[in-house]
């Protein structure tokens, strides 16, 4: 990843905010980030969020969605699903692309019933859905879309940065993304009736009704404003190192990268492949552990979303906090009584992902110092020789 630029501007603006009223001082060093970040991002309104999962749930709110409702969601990551239940809605798991690792456009299509209410689509791994079928399906039905660009910090679609194809984009500052503030991430809305009613979901003193506290502290914004400037060369540069790792598998044809769409730059957030090794009688566990042996240590054995270590890698409606539900106490909200459909998280609901999701072979290119990529790309390759 690109080296990380650091100068007085850090230091100067946290002074500023530990020197002056702090309350007062966050409030405008965030009205300060959403201004810049409207400067890539032209939209009807920029929220500096805690989190990408707090942006995702102030887009649902906004929406109005409640008990009873579903949305759809991908089976790949947690973040999508929760979100919805955070609203007490009912996650709807529609199937991926084994090739290009996003949602299936034409899953979604056949998910949809009369209690749809709105498409979450992830941007998985730093490269785009296939967003135009994906808004003509919601056109088609009246449904808002939400995409969650975490891993999609200045990914291009058709020259269009994601965040900005759909009614919302989420973005994260996580401690493992492009752009790393520890904790945070903003919130893009490209709807004009949207923007208006965003302002009573936004966490203050006296809501007009309940709300989260999703606000981006000042000293998260401060450091925000500072690596901005910086941010589009971090991209650039992760996206120009992935091509290692796809060199180092070139003419492999049990280990196929991520399906890039020519419509899409990749920004890269995370490298990722499909391990068919166990169809040519290649044991998995084996090749792992020659992995590392050949210095690649920081390759995955499959796309474990977080905090799900321990468990067997699966689509997500295979774990407990979907499947048995866990969300609330009372079973809620696939049991709620304002629910009129029929759930059943259970083997065979997304073919495709059940496929996927235990062949990923995945490793992060940030915050990786650029000669470590190098080292892995070539353990890579020499343990494609060793198997092949």
């Amino acid at each position: 990843m690109a080296t990380r630029t650091y100068s007085n501007l850090e230091f100067d603006l946290l002074r500023k905010w530990l020197d002056t009223n702090q309350d007062s001082t966050s409030e405008k060093i965030t009205n300060e980030l959403a201004e810049l970040i409207l400067k890539d991002y032209p939209s009807n309104r920029v929220l500096p969020t805690n989190s990408c999962m707090g942006s995702l749930h102030i887009a649902l709110q906004t929406i109005g969605i409640g008990p009873g409702d579903e949305v759809i969601v991908d089976p790949i990551v947690t973040f999508a699903g929760m979100s919805v239940m955070y609203q007490n809605g009912v996650p709807v798991f529609a199937d991926v692309d084994t090739n290009k690792m996003n949602v299936n456009p034409e899953s979604i299509r056949n998910r949809i019933t009369e209690r749809t209410k709105a498409i979450i689509c992830t941007h998985h791994f730093g490269s785009i859905c296939d967003m135009e079928e994906i808004l003509a399906i919601a056109k088609e039905h009246n449904l808002p879309v939400i995409e969650d660009c975490a891993h999609s910090l200045f990914a291009l679609r058709n020259n269009k940065y994601a965040g900005l194809l759909g009614d919302f984009g989420c973005f994260s500052f996580n401690h493992r993304k492009q752009l790393s503030t520890g904790h945070g991430g903003f919130l893009t809305i490209n709807n004009e009736e949207y923007a208006e009613k965003s302002k009573f979901t936004h966490f203050g003193r006296i809501p007009e009704r309940i709300n989260w506290n999703y606000n981006m502290p000042g000293v998260v914004a401060a450091l925000a404003i500072a690596q901005w400037e910086h941010a589009k060369n971090y991209v650039k540069k992760d996206h120009d190192l992935a091509k290692l790792y796809t060199e180092a598998v070139e003419g492999c044809d049990w280990i196929v990268p991520q399906q890039i769409p020519e419509q899409n730059w990749c920004a890269y957030h995370i490298w990722a492949g499909v391990y068919k090794g166990d169809e040519k009688g290649i044991d998995y566990k084996e090749f792992m552990n020659a992995l590392r042996t050949n210095g690649a240590d920081y390759f995955l054995p499959s796309f474990i979303p977080y905090g799900t270590f321990g468990l067997e890698p699966s689509p997500v409606y295979l774990y407990p906090i979907f499947k048995e539900p866990k969300a609330y106490t009372k079973g809620c909200p696939t049991a709620c009584p304002h629910y009129e459909g029929e759930v059943k998280y259970e083997k065979g609901l997304c073919p495709d992902a059940e496929y996927l999701v235990p062949r990923m072979l995945n490793t992060v290119l940030s915050p990786i110092e650029d000669e470590r990529i190098k080292r892995y790309a070539e353990g890579l390759n020499k343990t494609i020789k060793q198997f092949s």
